[in-house]
């Protein structure tokens, strides 16, 4: 039993703290002051804390020091030239200081006009600090009559000839910087966190290398680059928890986006580990982004740990300049990738700088290790989904760093359709690729090479319970320089491939894996949401590819659709785990279909179905409130339905409907 003066030194204890929560929050009430910028009606004059007396310019406000919870309101519909978003100042974890829209209409936008150094955007050992709703620009002031367009992707260096590009510089959209921050916990940069950007048309400088071209090494410029910069010896500044969320980022140079240390030369491996470990980034998360447009990288991912997560982004139409795989890590250990989408890399195709190397979705390069590759869709890409640029051992390390010691990368449950080229490609030096249940189909008239080794490089690598489905005339390039091949094939199928001797496997399949519905999957990820047509690579009860693959601990322990794997039973081959599909003709109908595009556009969408329908069927679209708008009976044309309403859809979300011989389909579509 406590005693009264037990009770009474808690009730004050109790009391003390809660008058320094108080305090806390006054202090906070009486220090945080929310800002308003609004380009039309603003006056810089004004004292700008209330949406009557906003100021002007962005501009007012570079120079100014924030205190934590500070609130930075840009009005919608604002437009600001030649200016900086650039101020001082951290919050705190309970306390972040924002940048936000306010208002209605489009998002405030900041034109950076060709802004060098630095980026339109800039914050400077910073942290606690989000950046929401904004749309950016940075490319130099052109004459009215000029497209924007006209300057991008359109050659690598010289200002005259064939390859005129007078307009490349060390330009960003946003650019988070960190340089003798601190020591200890002081040097780490926490919480940084930028959401629902619209970043495009960045002139930066197309290129390769690490060889600095009008005044900018082509890899530092771009959309978004978070950077430690070259820092006094023994500092170890580092980021902590990044947040890139829902970004549109198009039309850049030379990157989409990009995390690196310009002063760490350090790998998480060998004698290099510790350092590694002193300045890496943790609680990286990378998400939902749409990135396209992209002169050479979509991402470019250095100096992540096993926090690190990279998800549900869709990359397309990248390396349109010069050569680049879409997505790349550099000295990195254990990040995943998993749910995204990787199309049209344009890296050995493209007329600027065409190439034969890179050109892949995913590429794991110098000095990663453990870095898992997972439940992605790769396709139509000049190269595959996976090249091994990662390494070991300092003779072939041409940069001249100490042995990393490289191994473990592991690509797992993606399906790669009708990618080109070097489907995975074993480039430099590796002690150990991981290639296991993935799907790599292949349509009439492609020639990929399935596996291509570098013959002059040492390789070890396992491709177990993988499928590949040849409809047209894929081969193999096996490595016969002076380098070892260290080759492991087990519970494999190859469908359609006359499998060579290099393939040593008495487990090998080679009779049709009876997918339900393969290659007709368009796009395959947005917004998050899976497109139901890669369905289509889930296996047929019938299949033999069920339960008899080779067992894998550890496995990842589920699937691309989400299905549970043990490490008791055989699995599945392939990236499907489930159990074998039965279909009906009312299954067809009702699993595999896809309206694209999605958000519609002009008034006019697309019904992709498969070829187990046939007939009249009927299309309806009603608003959210059972009332039709639309109805159409008509027929299937070329696995293909078009409906062009002859009544304007308005902005809003509607239900389409499709009835055919008894079986209904439903799916959701949205107006603009």
């Amino acid at each position: 039993m406590k005693s009264n003066y037990q009770k009474k030194s808690q009730n004050r204890a109790l009391f003390q703290f809660i008058v320094a929560v108080l305090m806390l929050i006054s202090v906070h009430q009486a220090s945080a002051i929310d800002y308003y910028i609004d380009s039309v009606a603003g006056v810089d004059t004004n004292n700008g804390t209330s949406q009557a007396t906003p100021y002007k310019n962005v501009s007012r406000i570079n120079g100014m020091s924030f205190s934590l919870g500070t609130k930075i309101y840009l009005k919608c519909g604002s437009v600001w030239n030649g200016q900086q978003l650039k101020f001082g100042g951290s919050g705190t974890a309970a306390y972040p200081i924002v940048v936000d829209q306010y208002g209605t209409g489009v998002k405030p936008r900041i034109n950076g006009d060709g802004l060098v150094g630095q980026g339109v955007v800039y914050l400077y050992n910073q942290e606690y600090i989000e950046i929401n709703n904004l749309e950016i620009t940075n490319y130099p002031v052109l004459s009215p009559s000029t497209n924007p367009n006209s300057i991008f992707f359109v050659g690598l260096y010289t200002t005259s000839g064939t390859n005129k590009n007078p307009y490349g510089a060390d330009r960003r959209g946003v650019m988070v910087a960190l340089m003798n921050k601190g020591t200890g916990t002081t040097a780490v940069a926490n919480h940084i966190y930028l959401k629902n950007l619209n970043i495009h048309h960045i002139k930066g400088q197309l290129g390769n290398g690490s060889t600095a071209v009008n005044g900018a090494i082509p890899k530092r410029t771009g959309g978004i680059y978070f950077v430690v910069l070259d820092e006094t010896t023994g500092n170890n500044s580092r980021f902590n928890d990044v947040l890139i969320d829902n970004c549109a980022i198009n039309y850049c140079e030379n990157t989409g986006l990009a995390f690196d240390n310009e002063d760490n030369v350090y790998y998480p491996g060998g004698t290099e580990l510790a350092l590694w470990t002193a300045r890496k980034f943790t609680n990286i998360l990378v998400k939902n982004n749409i990135i396209h447009h992209i002169g050479k990288n979509a991402m470019i991912i250095r100096c992540t740990d096993e926090t690190g997560l990279i998800e549900r982004n869709v990359c397309y139409e990248t390396a349109v300049g010069t050569t680049g795989n879409t997505m790349f890590t550099a000295r990195a250990k254990g990040t995943v990738f998993q749910y995204n989408e990787g199309y049209y890399n344009r890296a050995t195709t493209q007329n600027v700088d065409p190439g034969n190397i890179d050109g892949s979705m995913y590429d794991p390069d110098f000095g990663s290790v453990g870095v898992i590759f997972q439940y992605s869709y790769s396709h139509d890409n000049c190269q595959g989904i996976y090249w091994g640029c990662n390494t070991r051992g300092s003779n072939n390390n041409t940069t001249g760093i100490p042995d990393p010691e490289d191994v473990g990368c592991t690509l797992r449950y993606n399906i790669s359709q009708n990618d080109l080229g070097d489907l995975v490609y074993f480039n430099y030096s590796s002690a150990g690729n991981e290639i296991y249940n993935n799907v790599f189909y292949i349509k009439s008239g492609l020639s990929s090479k399935i596996i291509h080794e570098n013959g002059g490089n040492n390789h070890t690598y396992n491709f177990y319970n993988n499928i590949i489905y040849d409809a047209g005339s894929a081969t193999f390039a096996w490595g016969s320089g002076t380098g070892v091949q260290t080759r492991n094939f087990k519970n494999n199928v190859f469908y359609g491939v006359t499998v060579p001797s290099q393939i040593v496997d008495t487990q090998t399949l080679t009779s049709d894996p009876l997918f339900v519905n393969p290659g007709k999957v368009t796009t395959g990820v947005t917004a998050g949401i899976t497109n139901v047509l890669l369905e289509g690579y889930k296996l047929q009860s019938a299949s033999p590819a069920l339960a008899n693959g080779k067992i894998i601990n550890p496995n990842g322990s589920q699937d691309f659709f989400g299905n549970l794997v043990n490490t008791l039973t055989a699995p599945n081959r392939g990236a499907y785990q489930g159990s074998g599909i039965t279909l009906g003709l009312a299954d067809w109908k009702i699993n595999m279909l896809h309206i694209y595009p999605n958000p519609v556009r002009n008034n006019q969408f697309t019904i992709a179905v498969p070829d187990q329908i046939s007939g009249a069927v009927t299309v309806e679209i009603c608003n959210l409130i059972g009332q039709s708008i639309y109805k159409l009976t008509t027929g299937v044309v070329n696995n293909e339905i078009t409906i062009h309403p002859i009544v304007a859809l308005n902005r809003g979300v509607y239900i389409v409907s499709m009835k055919n011989e008894g079986a209904v389909f439903t799916q959701k579509i949205s107006v603009p």
